[in-house]
């Protein structure tokens, strides 16, 4: 069977092949500590695991609306407002299996063939290959140590071409656990104001890993005008420890983009249903 040239442009994920080696090291009686996947050290809290089993009583079970059910939408709304001091509607807000089917999803709606995605690295090990997927071209700009492991503003701006369509800002960060302050943010955000075409996609699954006092903040807190074409992207599987429950959720105001996620969830490749 011949395959469709697109699966030969992403490889295995490095997360699952540290896993699997793990896994062997361990059954040979090694003592090893597994720092591959985003795995929580506790357990989904008891009052969520009974809220499920509930739902499974009711008969909770049918078809669902493909972009959540109006209540989901409805605590995520609650959520950004509470936690992020940030206004969304239900036609801005869409829930899918997991962070990265939200990611996939986005990247589908909004790139066309050859558009460029600025990557920061050290950086999440999908980001490029769903670029590829999504006939994209990763762009990656190293960040050294030098620059804590996060975009400058003058790297950023040396990364833009006319085919840009898309940032990826990640914090705190996978791998690094590095926050980007409020000063770095708006930095940033004054790069991009002068791009007034390029989307900034925040994926802020770990917003509550946090340590020495930071408090979390995207793009969006310390600039608010970049809220019209910025995605944001966060989760349950960190903050909850809900990995294995495959709920993601995406905003932003621009409906259109939120609409077309809505029709991807049969184009996700069953490759991405891994952990984010």
């Amino acid at each position: 069977m011949k395959l469709a040239h697109r699966v030969s442009l992403i490889k295995e994920s490095p997360t699952m092949a540290i896993m699997a080696l793990a896994g062997k090291m361990k059954k040979e009686g090694k003592d090893v500590v597994i720092l591959a996947a985003g795995e929580p050290d506790f357990d989904t809290p008891e009052h969520i695991k009974q809220a499920a089993i509930q739902a499974i009583k009711d008969g909770k079970t049918k078809y669902t609306p493909v972009g959540g059910t109006l209540e989901l939408k409805q605590a995520v709304i609650n959520k950004f407002a509470k936690e992020n001091g940030l206004n969304y509607n239900a036609n801005q807000v869409s829930v899918s299996a997991g962070g990265k089917h939200c990611i996939f999803n986005a990247l589908q709606a909004i790139l066309s063939s050859g558009d460029e995605v600025i990557i920061p690295a050290p950086f999440w090990v999908s980001y490029p290959d769903m670029v590829l997927l999504c006939e994209g071209t990763p762009v990656i700009v190293t960040c050294t140590i030098q620059d804590k492991y996060k975009l400058t503003p003058e790297k950023l701006a040396a990364a833009i071409t006319p085919k840009t369509k898309a940032l990826f800002l990640n914090s705190p960060s996978n791998p690094t656990g590095m926050v980007y302050s409020d000063s770095e943010l708006l930095a940033l955000a004054k790069v991009l104001k002068n791009y007034p075409d390029i989307i900034v996609i925040t994926d802020d699954i770990y917003e509550h890993i946090l340590f020495d006092g930071l408090q979390f903040k995207n793009i969006v807190n310390v600039a608010p005008e970049m809220q019209a074409r910025t995605i944001i992207i966060n989760g349950v599987s960190k903050a909850y420890a809900m990995t294995g429950w495959r709920i993601g959720f995406s905003a932003c105001s621009d409906v259109n983009i939120i609409h077309n996620q809505h029709l991807m969830p049969a184009l996700l490749p069953r490759k991405l249903l891994l952990p984010h």
